[in-house]
C-alpha cells in the first residue's frame, strides 16, 4: 500500500510540470529563519550558523536528503528581527543529493550577519517567509517555515494573524525555541508560534544545544513523500 501511495504522489508531482511550467516540482520547500534580534549576540548568532552548516553535513541528515529523490527539496535561509527587516541571505537552493547538501552547508558557513534588530518580530518572520514561499520558482508538496529564536514576539505585530495566513496558504510553521534566557520559551512557541496540523517544536536548552536541535529538526522535516 505504501509503495502504491508513493507512486501516486510521484505521478502527481510530475503532473505539476505541465500545470506550472515556470515552477520546478519538489517534495519540500523550506525556509530556515534565523533570529538576528538584539538579544542574540555575535557569538550566539555564529553558533546558529555553525550549527546549521554542521547539520547539512551530518550523515543522518544526508541520508534523509537521499530519500527525497528524484525531486529533492528547495531550501532558503533568512535572517529576521524587527518588522520590515527580514532578509533572505541564502536563496532557494535545489538539494537532491548528499553532495548538494554538503555544498549547501558550505554556503551556510559563509553567511554573515547583516543586522542587530531592535525588536523581535516572529510575526514578520512568518509573514515574510510565507511570501518567499509564494513567489519562488519551486512548487512543493510540503511548505515549511522553520523559526529559530531566543525570545517572545515583542514588536506588536499580528502574530496570531501571521500564523492564520500561513495555515491558509498551506504552510506549516515549526519552531526551534532557544531557551538560553527563558526556560519556558518552549511553551510559548508551542502555544503561540507553530501553526499547522503537522507542526512541532524541538527546543534547544541554549545556543550550543542548537546544533543538536536543528539536526534533529531537519531529520523530521526532510521526510519522503509516503511519510
Amino acid at each position: 500500500m505504501r509503495g502504491k501511495a508513493s507512486r501516486v504522489l510521484v505521478v502527481a508531482l510530475a503532473a505539476m510540470v505541465s500545470q506550472a511550467e515556470a515552477q520546478t516540482p519538489v517534495v519540500l520547500e523550506l525556509v530556515l529563519a534565523l533570529d538576528s534580534s538584539a538579544s542574540v549576540d555575535r557569538k550566539e548568532f555564529q553558533l546558529q550558523i555553525d550549527g546549521l552548516a554542521a547539520a547539512f553535513a551530518d550523515p543522518q541528515v544526508l541520508r534523509q536528503v537521499e530519500t527525497l529523490k528524484p525531486f529533492g527539496a528547495a531550501i532558503a535561509v533568512v535572517q529576521w528581527g524587527s518588522p520590515g527587516e527580514t532578509r533572505m541571505v541564502l536563496p532557494f537552493t535545489l538539494i537532491k543529493t548528499s553532495r548538494d547538501a554538503r555544498a549547501f552547508a558550505f554556503q551556510i558557513s559563509r553567511i554573515r550577519r547583516w543586522m542587530h534588530a531592535s525588536s523581535t518580530s516572529i510575526a514578520s518572520s512568518i509573514d515574510d517567509s510565507r511570501k518567499l514561499l509564494d513567489s519562488n520558482e519551486y512548487d512543493g508538496v510540503r511548505k515549511i517555515i522553520d523559526v529559530s529564536g531566543d525570545g517572545m514576539d515583542n514588536s506588536g505585530a499580528d502574530l496570531k494573524g501571521a500564523r492564520r495566513r500561513a495555515t491558509a496558504a498551506g504552510v506549516t510553521v515549526n519552531g526551534l525555541p532557544i531557551m538560553a534566557d527563558d526556560s519556558t520559551l518552549h511553551i510559548y512557541y508551542r502555544e503561540r508560534v507553530i501553526a499547522g496540523a503537522a507542526s512541532f517544536i524541538v527546543p534547544a536548552k541554549d545556543f550550543r544545544d542548537y546544533i543538536r536541535a536543528i539536526r534533529e529538526k531537519l531529520q523530521r522535516e526532510l521526510q519522503p513523500l509516503e511519510s
